[in-house]
């Protein structure tokens, strides 16, 4: 590791050792350098679920007030490595339940389909000349569900039986919704690819 690596990992140990001694101790003064060091990340995790970056800032700051209201009963290990994972995760699910309440709050209850018929989902390798907005913008083209579902189960970690329970759905629904959204998602993707090879001749 050089210098400037070594610098950066020191840096971000004694920010994450003020943390837990903020935490311990009770310190308020400690609720800026989290909401500065995680404003961004949780943005990221906001972003996946509505459209609208003011929703989404709305989201965050929402999130974080009621993390700052619980996060002095943080369970942890007093492991700094350990700690950077699991307090992340646990402002990450705290944002991801904060967006969902949102979009409950603007939008009427959405209808799940009992079943999709025949559906065959094939890997597709992402490609390198899409770039995260691009992904962004494919997810957005999904059904709202169906995102809300494929966010939940491939990039939060949850399974299907928390999804059922967050989002009020049976299990069997979420499981569709997965399936639908990967086939949707791969179409479009497919699509996109086609389109900038044509557009690249």
């Amino acid at each position: 590791m050089d210098v400037k690596a070594q610098r950066s990992v020191d840096k971000n140990n004694l920010l994450f050792q003020d943390i837990i001694d903020g935490l311990e101790s009770q310190d308020k003064r400690i609720q800026e350098r989290i909401y500065v060091h995680y404003w961004g990340y949780l943005m990221g995790v906001a972003a996946r679920y509505v459209k609208d970056r003011g929703v989404a800032k709305e989201i965050v700051n929402d999130s974080f007030i009621k993390a700052f209201k619980s996060m002095y009963d943080f369970k942890h290990n007093y492991v700094i490595e350990d700690f950077q994972k699991t307090f992340k995760a646990w402002l990450a699910t705290i944002t991801v339940r904060t967006a969902l309440d949102k979009i409950r709050k603007d939008k009427s209850p959405l209808s799940f389909v009992e079943s999709y018929d025949n559906l065959q989902i094939e890997h597709v390798a992402v490609d390198d000349r899409l770039h995260v907005e691009d992904i962004m913008k494919l997810l957005f083209q999904l059904p709202d569900l169906h995102r809300t579902v494929f966010n939940l189960y491939e990039i939060e970690g949850f399974s299907h039986d928390e999804i059922s329970k967050l989002l009020e759905i049976p299990t069997s629904s979420s499981r569709t919704y997965l399936t639908r959204a990967k086939q949707k998602l791969r179409e479009l993707y497919t699509n996109t690819i086609q389109l900038t090879d044509g557009n690249s001749r």
